[in-house]
């Protein structure tokens, strides 16, 4: 059931992908080039819809070949599925007629009640409406830097594809064959869909991508978390969100630091500073692809091991990189 989420997710996503261009085109569905983005030229959308209906239509084919019916797996899959079909929904919408910050947020806290409906909230014993407002502002948080990070070509499709590999190997683990399957099933559709977004874009993901892959990173690091039992294991699941986690708090401290809006958009990432650096926009994603990698290493470590100095050392050094790459980016000119 396992391996052929991940095969037939991909090879649907390599199958459609040139169809979707050639659809987005023929509709309008098209991302125009502006100030605050990189490309120059009118791109096809439509990438997260691909990745969505890849992984989906393989994961119920991959139950269907495990002889697994969808009822049985329990309340960790559902509350996946169904929270990155609304973030997909949304993001469409927004790709295609724009959205206010309000209304996104709208549809993003729709999203995460999903994961509130299936009971899947961190018990940290405190009084639920604490515990769900801390979820619910951690997932949306998270969303909203998966989605500004999807500024360079595979940036994000390369990154969810890893963390997703690491988070099915720890589904797996725990023994939670259907999330695993649904978790491989979108990683091999974001492998799929790469050839047509890195090194050269014929497609984007769009909000619609960048929001569903938000959202599923998300919802994997929760459903891992409240899966597993209380201990120190559980925290590393947390671990490949580090990097998106990174971005977002540099972005809103060099602004506040310049003055400037924060809901304001621009070149002024840790990735486009790294890519000004050393000079290489491709390089930069690859180097961000192995961190993810790493982390995600680091993270099933720390499960695995589940004692209190590997996760404290893990943690220790990685906050020590961040911190000296945050001063070490603040320096390199934003455009």
């Amino acid at each position: 059931m396992l391996l052929p989420a991940y095969a037939i997710a991909l090879g649907l996503a390599l199958a459609l992908t040139p169809l979707s261009v050639r659809l987005a085109w023929a509709i309008g569905y098209l991302d125009h080039p502006e100030a605050r983005k990189l490309h120059t030229a009118a791109t096809a959308l439509l990438g997260g819809a691909v990745v969505f209906a890849s992984a989906l239509i393989a994961w119920w084919i991959a139950l269907r070949i495990g002889n697994r019916p969808i009822d049985a797996l329990g309340t960790q899959v559902l509350p996946l599925v169904s929270g990155a079909a609304i973030s997909l929904a949304w993001g469409l919408w927004d790709d295609r007629f724009g959205m206010g910050v309000r209304l996104k947020l709208v549809g993003q806290l729709l999203a995460g009640a999903c994961l509130v409906a299936a009971g899947a909230i961190p018990d940290f014993g405190l009084p639920d409406w604490i515990e769900i407002a801390i979820m619910m502002f951690t997932l949306v948080a998270l969303m909203n830097a998966v989605n500004f990070l999807d500024n360079m070509n595979g940036m994000i499709a390369g990154y969810a594809a890893i963390a997703l590999l690491g988070f099915a190997f720890g589904s797996i683990l725990r023994h939670s064959y259907g999330l695993a399957a649904a978790q491989l099933a979108l990683a091999g559709a974001c492998v799929g869909f790469l050839p047509w977004n890195f090194p050269k874009a014929r497609i984007f993901l769009g909000d619609a991508g960048s929001l569903l892959l938000g959202y599923s990173l998300g919802a994997s690091a929760i459903l891992g978390f409240t899966g597993m039992p209380v201990g120190w294991g559980r925290w590393g699941t947390l671990f490949a969100l580090a990097y998106p986690a990174f971005d977002i708090i540099f972005v809103v401290v060099t602004r506040l630091r310049d003055g400037r809006k924060v809901q304001q958009g621009g070149k002024d990432h840790s990735n486009h500073r790294i890519a000004r650096w050393i000079q290489c926009p491709k390089r930069t994603v690859i180097l961000l692809w192995v961190s993810g990698a790493v982390l995600s290493v680091s993270g099933l470590v720390v499960q695995s091991l589940n004692r209190p100095i590997p996760l404290l050392l893990s943690w220790g050094l990685w906050m020590v990189i961040f911190l000296w790459m945050g001063r070490r980016l603040s320096s390199v000119p934003s455009q």
